[in-house]
């Protein structure tokens, strides 16, 4: 059962590093994807037979051989785990370029809401002071000591018009405003949809590091693990089907084996093989 277990852990432990690598060497050579796919297909089976082959004849083989097919599938180790490297580089670099437009535009919201902000200020100091300034003329005729009172009420009706119109740009400024908060609110929930860039970042900031350094050693870590394992399971495989086997052989060799008893014949103690069944 074990042995059942180990099978399927090399298959798709061997399998998924096959589909990654040869996924990242077919996309760097995308001119002729369908090829380079099929060679790198093959070439990952081959570093499997290959490392299985080693392990059942290393004896037996010739040096030139061993030598060659073991500097094989090293290379071929270092080859798969590049192709994973760059299959998971090119899958982080969609998602990252997602978030930075995303970042973008969120700066660029900002800092038109800061200008918005700004106008905002300046038009209601504005109206602060009109209506400062038509308090005073107001005033000014109930003291009754003007003699023209024209061009004051000019000046009140001036700034009463003004008023008007600046109330009316802040209330354009004021649904502007509602409207890029609105945006910002929509933004932020599709940043929320891209979790891993959302994980590498509370990471980073953990540790005080750029999202792409950290991305970056996260891969090498998983890449240095996840190829040599594969090959680890291959050879556990072989070590553990063949101990199984030569068990089994060494039962049956066991069984048909004839074993020494003494025989007693009139008297004389003999010795004779009988054989076991």
């Amino acid at each position: 059962m074990f042995t059942l277990l180990l099978a399927l852990a090399a298959l798709l432990v061997a399998g998924s590093t096959a589909y990654f690598s040869t996924l990242g060497i077919a996309t760097l050579f995308s001119g002729r994807y369908l090829q380079v796919l099929i060679m790198a297909g093959c070439l990952e089976f081959g570093k499997l037979v290959a490392t299985s082959f080693l392990y059942r004849y290393w004896n037996k083989a010739p040096k030139f051989l061993k030598i060659y097919l073991t500097a094989a599938v090293i290379v071929l180790m270092v080859i798969t785990s590049m192709g994973v490297y760059g299959y998971l580089s090119s899958a982080y670099q969609v998602n990252a370029s997602k978030t930075g437009i995303i970042d973008n535009k969120v700066v660029l919201i900002q800092q038109q809401k800061t200008t918005i902000d700004g106008e905002i200020k300046q038009i209601s100091e504005r109206i602060d002071t009109l209506n400062q300034s038509r308090l005073s003329q107001e005033k000014r005729l109930s003291d009754n000591k003007v003699r023209s009172t024209l061009y004051i009420y000019n000046d009140i009706k001036r700034a009463g018009e003004e008023i008007k119109g600046l109330n009316s740009r802040l209330q354009e400024l004021q649904k502007m405003k509602f409207e890029k908060d609105n945006e910002l609110i929509t933004l932020q929930g599709d940043n929320s949809r891209v979790h891993d860039i959302g994980t590498f970042k509370f990471v980073a900031q953990s540790f005080n590091q750029p999202v792409d350094t950290v991305v970056k050693w996260f891969i090498l870590i998983l890449v240095s693990v996840l190829d040599p394992l594969a090959v680890s399971l291959v050879l556990a495989l072989n070590v553990a089907t063949r101990g199984t086997v030569l068990k089994e052989v060494d039962e049956i060799i066991e069984e048909e084996q004839p074993t020494t008893r003494k025989i007693k014949l009139g008297g004389i103690i003999g010795t004779g093989f009988v054989k076991q069944k």
